[in-house]
């Protein structure tokens, strides 16, 4: 537990009766950074509360339901113990003055439910008597990892419930906004998180008998988490409330002011190129630091530490002229790369040669992919029996960035030990990320993509997967094939009762893609986009050359020439199953081109081309479909 200091002084008593402060309730909600549910509910909920700030104080616990984030995962001792002191049933939850439920009866999900909460119900908190007035204030210590808060209870009057045991809580809440979502639900801003709880979530004991005008401070020192954002955006603020554990009822609240920082340097970016950078064997970055003065006086020098992956810290020494609340952009010394996928991640301190007391705002990280342009012959083949690493110059890159990605599984196909694996079942409908193959030479003609995949679908749902690929280095992707939910599984259905897919040997299947139009410079990949279902997994995946025939381009069946014998003209129709270039030629006996109706590119589909045979001797021609693949020809019959 944190080492803390309190110190309590206790007022003089008086008998005259107080003036009672106004109620203002508290409502604590219960909600997850990957709860689906939470991301519908929480933006009216917050509405609601934001439009009632002098009736009601909230506060918000990141829980790990369905399963934690890391917003819950940076510190989960407070959370655990509020929810077990609810006993809270599942999220979007909520307590108003530690009792009300809500009066709503919109959603079925029970009571408790965000979205039972209502203005009356708020109304109805704020009109209740406060037994009590609160003074709530805190200051920060000098090195910014701790603070001090004061908080003063006076009784308006005299207040002993029956076999009460009062507390004084207080947390500390910051709101939190991020550009890319933590989780899986999509939410990038957070109100009120709970970051800390002084002197922990038991509270401190309070007399359990109050004769009006008593009075008692208490001052809590205590530390604050590095992540912590002291910086205006952060809200940071401490709230205090009393709260009767025999029946959980909260008795008043208060919110102290947000305090200004003398002093606060910040990191509000890193700016690298892509997210894909395309070169042959190794790139050159610049990073580029957005620095940012978030304090109230001018700043004339910072340290920017800065490193490459996990390897070590390199320092760079900026000095200037950054008036308050303004951003500079500051050009780092050049980290070279090697292909692959690198996160770089800078870290500013030492505002004017003094210890920073806001870290919540110090660091900021970017991705970039590189991604090695030299190309190998096909054959090409990727087995992923590489000792649980990825073959040479394959990529995973998650799209969101918010750490869920393709990973490797301990099964594979033909009873190898390993395979490329989505897992749909943990990540929500809509996460897209991407299994970049290795470059290979793609060269004219027939070529094609083999791997093997094995899928169960879980009830109806469809996760996706495709194959896509890019001719700008990633900007954006073209979809080659894609199967999903029914048409793509290679086992039975399932339910959520058996788990999640593992496939057997004999739930594998094979899968070839077509590639011939695929440009020569063009990056590969399968990319795969959740439903929320079921996993699926990829293994042996092979790029091939093929010879091609023309039935290939053109479907024989689908030739016709009507009317057949003719005189003045007819008409040929085929169906082109790849866009091309098409030449048509009416030939007579003598091996003469007799007409050329046709010659030039033509997209693929049903092909209606015009015959003119008024001009032609009677006879029997040749009508030949030409392709860059080869020839298919029929008869013509011409009659005067």
């Amino acid at each position: 537990m944190k080492q803390l200091l309190l110190s309590l002084t206790l007022a003089a008593l008086s008998s005259a009766p107080l003036r009672a402060q106004q109620h203002l309730a508290l409502y604590e909600e219960f909600t997850g950074e990957n709860c689906g549910p939470c991301a519908v509910y929480n933006p009216d909920l917050w509405t609601l509360l934001g439009a009632n700030s002098t009736k009601v104080v909230a506060l918000s616990y990141q829980s790990p339901i369905p399963f934690a984030g890391p917003i819950y995962n940076a510190y989960r001792t407070v959370t655990d113990a509020r929810s077990q002191y609810y006993n809270v049933p599942f999220a979007p939850y909520g307590r108003l003055d530690g009792t009300g439920l809500g009066t709503g009866t919109a959603v079925p999900s029970g009571p408790g439910h965000v979205a039972n909460l209502l203005q009356s119900d708020i109304d109805a908190a704020a009109a209740t008597a406060a037994p009590f007035t609160i003074g709530a204030a805190h200051q920060w210590r000098p090195a910014g990892d701790s603070l001090t808060a004061t908080i003063t209870i006076t009784a308006a009057g005299a207040y002993a419930p029956s076999g009460a045991n009062l507390k004084l809580r207080v947390a500390l809440i910051e709101r939190l906004h991020y550009a890319t979502a933590p989780g899986t639900n999509g939410e990038t801003d957070f109100h009120n998180v709970v970051r800390e709880m002084y002197p922990d979530a038991g509270g401190t004991q309070l007399p359990n008998a109050w004769t009006a005008g008593q009075s008692q401070t208490f001052t809590l020192t205590g530390r604050v988490p590095s992540y912590v954002n002291k910086a205006p955006n952060g809200e940071t603020r401490i709230v205090a409330w009393v709260q009767n554990d025999t029946d959980q009822t909260v008795a008043q609240a208060a919110v102290s002011a947000y305090i200004p920082l003398p002093m606060d340097i910040a990191s509000t970016g890193l700016l690298l190129p892509g997210p894909f950078v395309c070169d042959s064997a190794s790139t050159t970055l610049y990073p580029v630091v957005s620095l940012t003065n978030a304090a109230s006086t001018p700043l004339t020098s910072a340290s920017i530490y800065y490193r490459l992956d996990t390897g070590a810290w390199l320092t760079y020494a900026w000095t200037g002229a950054l008036p308050a609340q303004t951003t500079t952009l500051v050009g780092l010394p050049a980290l070279v790369v090697a292909p692959g996928t690198h996160v770089v991640t800078d870290s500013v301190a030492l505002p004017n040669g003094a210890p920073d007391v806001n870290g919540g705002n110090n660091m900021s990280r970017a991705t970039v992919v590189l991604y090695n342009t030299a190309r190998a012959a096909l054959p090409t083949t990727a087995s992923f029996e590489n000792a649980g690493a990825l073959p040479p110059n394959w990529l995973l890159y998650d799209a969101n960035a918010n750490g869920q990605n393709w990973t490797l599984a301990n099964v594979g196909h033909n009873n190898s030990s390993y395979a490329l694996r989505h897992s749909n079942a943990d990540f929500f409908a809509g996460e897209v990320n991407y299994a970049i193959i290795a470059a290979a030479n793609l060269p004219n003609g027939g070529k094609v993509l083999d791997f093997y995949v094995a899928y169960a679908q879980l009830f109806a749902i469809s996760d996706l997967l495709e194959v896509v690929y890019s001719t700008n280095c990633g900007a954006s992707w073209v979809s080659l094939w894609g199967q999903g939910g029914a048409a793509l599984a290679t086992a039975p259905s399932m339910t959520f009762a058996m788990g999640a897919f593992v496939p057997t040997q004999s739930q594998w299947a094979l899968q070839t893609v077509d590639l011939r139009n695929v440009p020569r410079n063009a990056m590969l990949a399968f990319r795969a986009t959740s439903g929320y279902g079921n996993n699926f997994y990829l293994d042996d995946v092979t790029i091939r050359a093929t010879p091609l025939a023309v039935t290939d381009a053109v479907s024989p069946a689908s030739i016709a020439l009507a009317p057949n014998p003719t005189n003045l003209e007819a008409e040929l129709s085929f169906d082109l199953r790849q866009a091309g270039t098409v030449r048509v030629d009416l030939v007579d006996a003598l091996g003469r081109v007799a007409a050329m109706p046709t010659n030039g590119n033509l997209r693929a589909g049903l092909q209606h081309i015009r015959l003119n045979t008024a001009g032609l001797a009677t006879g029997l021609y040749n009508v030949v479909i030409h392709t860059a693949d080869g020839s298919l020809t029929r008869h013509l019959s011409v009659v005067h």
